[in-house]
């Protein structure tokens, strides 16, 4: 077996505190929702310009760059 430190017993309560508790409620999920619906707008507004949906002036989409 291996030697005990202070610095392992220290780190080890630290990294098992929480380990199998749940918070009860809805945790994160609203926050999670929202960056999540933040993230598919974002995308939705890329395709929309690569498909040149949504023109931008003075932006243009080749794979030429002009």
């Amino acid at each position: 077996m291996g030697q005990k430190t202070a610095l392992g017993s220290l780190l080890k309560a630290i990294g098992n505190s929480g380990q199998g508790k749940v918070v009860p409620g809805w945790g994160a999920v609203p926050v999670m929702t929202i960056i999540g619906i933040l993230l598919l707008v974002f995308l939705v507004i890329l395709l929309q310009i690569y498909n040149q949906s949504l023109l931008l002036q003075g932006f243009s989409v080749d794979w030429n760059g002009n």
